[in-house]
């Protein structure tokens, strides 16, 4: 089949958008406005898009015929190439809760990581990929509301190109069980790497919360000394409630006991969104009553600004190392830019940030950058969309060389997906065999820059500390 130019025009204004709602201003005003406006902008192309019929079958270039059903059509995509068929991803995001100023960059990313591949071929040079607005869908960081919107799109969709959430995913596995949905996480929990707890759907990426943590403790113990400061003996843990703080928090205790350092409590934070206190200022006050060497941040942005820099405000002057998803790039023009610029905040992770050099980075940055995205508008959101899609694609590629895109046909290639290459932005990686000695232990540590395009610059490449090293993933650490 001829192979599709991309429709450029309409990306360009959708992906402009994006940079607005990222850019180091008003997250939640820009977030909004480019909310409404992309909505406006790609009407057109939702009014088209429609839950398939029956089961049908299209021919294949390399010869005989690949089975399809729900969220595949022979008819091509919006704007896609007209002798192609359509594969249709659904996205469940968060737009009005603790994560919403991620969102755009999240969802702009992975539309342009499909527009890029679609643009090299597509899959198997027979079908396009569309994430349209009406398949996005905001799940308001709720697991009710999550199971809601995931069930609105069911019929219509043959996979999740994103499920933001730990909590939130896990509350819809049911559901996509019963459906044969696979789904790319935006979520880092442990237990994604057992069968039993993802069912073989949920299609992970990176180094799950639990061992990133570690690594971050084991790291502090050698690198704190080394900057002038007293060897870390007592840490504190503020944390949100659900998965995703359960799950970096054990590893943060696992490390702690292998260090014979003392937890000396742990802060429960309720996000800002759902109704926490702006200030933090119950969290800082447990601060300044007990101060520790290190407090582990496991928050989203909004949250780590009110803390960290209310507690620097009020003189303390411990170091804070927050999990990957609490910084923002946003937070050097806020209030609390002092407390960052002094050197007080670190940043564990799972992937380096936009400028790290590898092969995936760079081509995330080329296709970026032609439609609006550059080092002055960036944001390491965009970096973890881009990178979740890689799987997916490795599902969609095996489904079609195996002649089967149905819904059972994508999961049951997701199951069996190995070697798949994320072009040196994290380790080759095989799924369905043993997670003890199969799961990916290695992160990296950050810090504040002001000089780097998303305020971080890697300190600590790709390593695996001695807790991971040593732990028996026999189970998810938490949850």
């Amino acid at each position: 089949m001829n192979r599709r130019s991309i429709r450029i025009g309409m990306l360009i204004t959708v992906m402009a958008l994006v940079a607005a709602a990222c850019s180091n201003t008003d997250s939640e005003d820009t977030t909004t406005t480019a909310a409404t406006a992309a909505t406006t902008t790609t009407a057109a192309a939702a009014t088209t898009t429609a839950a398939p019929a029956a089961t049908t079958t299209t021919a294949a270039d390399a010869g005989g015929e690949v089975a399809f059903d729900i969220g595949v059509t022979a008819e091509p995509c919006p704007e896609g190439d007209p002798d192609r068929g359509c594969i249709y991803l659904g996205i469940l995001t968060d737009q009005s809760g603790p994560f919403q100023a991620a969102s755009p960059a999240l969802v702009g990313a992975q539309r342009a990581f499909w527009a890029a591949a679609n643009a090299a071929g597509g899959i198997g040079g027979a079908f396009d990929v569309a994430l349209p607005d009406d398949l996005t869908k905001d799940t308001q960081y709720s697991p009710e509301v999550f199971v809601q919107k995931y069930n609105d799109i069911a019929g219509e969709i043959a996979a999740v190109a994103q499920s933001l959430g730990t909590s939130q995913s896990i509350a819809a596995l049911d559901d996509m069980a019963r459906d044969d949905t696979v789904a790319a996480p935006m979520t880092w929990w442990s237990g994604w790497a057992f069968d039993e707890n993802d069912l073989g759907l949920v299609i992970e990426f990176g180094t799950n919360y639990c061992f990133e943590a570690m690594n971050a403790f084991d790291w502090s113990m050698q690198a704190v000394p080394e900057a002038g400061r007293p060897t870390p003996t007592r840490v504190g843990i503020m944390a949100f409630p659900g998965d995703y703080g359960a799950d970096y928090s054990a590893g943060v205790k696992a490390a702690a006991e292998a260090n014979g350092v003392d937890v000396a409590w742990e802060a429960v934070i309720i996000p800002i969104s759902a109704g926490g206190d702006e200030t933090q200022a119950e969290a800082i006050q447990t601060l300044l009553a007990d101060p520790v060497d290190i407090v582990y941040l496991v928050t989203g942005p909004s949250e780590t600004g009110a803390i960290v820099g209310g507690a620097a405000a009020q003189g303390a002057t411990n170091l804070f190392i927050g999990a990957a998803p609490s910084w923002n790039v946003a937070l050097l023009g806020s209030a609390a830019a002092p407390a960052f610029e002094a050197g007080l905040f670190f940043q564990s992770a799972f992937v380096g940030p936009w400028a790290y050099d590898s092969p995936g980075h760079e081509a995330m940055r080329q296709t970026l950058a032609a439609v609006g995205i550059t080092d002055e508008t960036a944001n390491d959101f965009f970096v973890s969309g881009w990178v979740s899609q890689y799987g997916l694609k490795g599902a969609l590629d095996q489904a079609y060389a195996s002649g089967d895109l149905t819904k059972s046909g994508i999961a049951s290639a997701a199951r069996s997906l190995a070697n798949v290459s994320y072009d040196g932005m994290l380790a080759e990686r095989s799924f369905g065999g043993d997670p003890n000695s199969q799961f990916p232990r290695m992160s990296l540590v950050g810090a504040v820059d002001v000089t780097q395009p998303t305020g971080i610059s890697v300190v600590q490449d790709f390593f695996v500390g001695p807790t991971s090293e040593a732990l028996d993933f026999t189970a998810a650490c938490a949850g």
